[in-house]
C-alpha cells in the first residue's frame, strides 16, 4: 500500500497513540482546537482544519457525540473523494451520523480499535480492532486489512454496527461502569490482595483513566448500554436480596 497522507481531527492520548503508530507508514497532518500543541517527540504536521479537509484520508479522532455538530459545520471543506475512518468506541450513531452529513462520494470505513494509550503501551501485536466497511471499495478494503494484519499485527474482527453495540454494551459499557464505581469507592492498595481484586484495580486504573467524554459516549451513544446499565443495578438489587443483606445495619 502506497504511503498515503493522512489528517487526524483532534489531539487527545487516543490521536497521539494513532501517530506513534501509523508515522513510519504515513505522512500525518494534525488539526486541533488547541492553541498551543506539544508534539512529545511524535513526528506530524499542524495544520488548519481547510488543510485537514483536504486530504485523502480522514481520521477524526473525537467522541461521538461530536461527529455530526463538526461534520455538518464543515462539510463544504471535506475532500469529496476522502477516505473518512471512524475510530469511535460506539458504531451505530456514528456510522448513522457521516452517511447523512458527508457528501455522497467520500468513502467511509467504521472501526473500533479495542485499545488505548495503555493497554497498547508495549505494542500493538495481538490486540483487536473491529471493522466494518460502510461505504469502501473493496480492494481498498482488503488493502487496509492486509495492512492492520501484517503490519501492525492486529487481530481484526469484522461485524455489523450494531452487532458491535449489542456486545460493546457489556464488554465496554458494564465494565467502564464499574470502573468508574471502583472510583468512586477509592478502593484501597493493599498487600493483601487476592488475582480477582488486582483485576479490579487494573480495571480501575485503565478504563478509569480514560476521558469523562470517552466515558458518556459509551454510555449514552450506544444504545443499547443504558438497558445493559439497568440490568446491572437490577442484578445488584437481587443479588442483595438472596444474600440477605436489605434491612440488616
Amino acid at each position: 500500500m502506497s504511503r498515503p497522507k493522512l489528517a487526524i481531527i483532534g489531539y487527545g492520548d487516543f490521536s497521539k497513540l494513532i501517530i506513534r503508530y501509523l508515522s513510519p507508514y504515513a505522512d500525518i497532518v494534525v488539526s486541533s482546537r488547541q492553541a498551543d500543541i506539544s508534539k512529545d517527540g511524535l513526528e506530524f504536521e499542524v495544520v488548519d482544519i481547510k488543510t485537514a479537509l483536504t486530504q485523502g484520508v480522514i481520521i477524526p479522532s473525537m467522541p461521538a457525540q461530536s461527529l455530526e455538530e463538526f461534520f455538518a459545520a464543515n462539510k463544504d471543506l471535506v475532500n469529496p473523494e476522502a477516505l473518512i475512518i471512524d475510530v469511535c468506541s460506539v458504531k451505530v450513531k456514528p456510522v448513522e451520523t457521516l452517511l447523512k452529513v458527508l457528501p455522497q462520494t467520500c468513502e467511509i470505513l467504521a472501526t473500533h480499535p479495542l485499545f488505548g494509550p495503555t493497554s497498547a503501551a508495549k505494542g500493538l501485536t495481538g490486540l483487536k480492532i473491529m471493522l466494518s466497511p460502510t461505504r469502501i471499495k473493496d480492494e481498498k478494503y482488503q488493502e487496509i486489512k492486509q495492512f492492520l494484519s501484517d503490519e501492525l499485527k492486529l487481530k481484526i474482527i469484522e461485524c455489523t454496527p450494531e452487532e458491535h453495540d449489542h456486545a460493546m454494551a457489556y464488554a465496554q459499557g458494564l465494565s467502564h461502569y464499574i470502573a468508574r464505581l471502583m472510583q468512586v469507592m477509592n478502593i484501597p492498595d493493599s498487600e493483601l490482595t487476592t488475582n480477582a481484586y488486582d483485576d479490579l484495580k487494573d480495571m480501575e486504573r485503565i478504563q478509569g483513566s480514560d476521558s469523562w467524554e470517552l466515558f458518556q459516549s459509551i454510555m449514552f451513544e450506544n444504545p443499547y448500554a443504558l438497558k445493559v446499565n439497568q440490568e446491572f443495578k437490577q442484578a445488584i438489587k437481587d443479588l442483595d436480596v438472596k444474600l440477605g443483606i436489605n434491612g440488616r445495619d
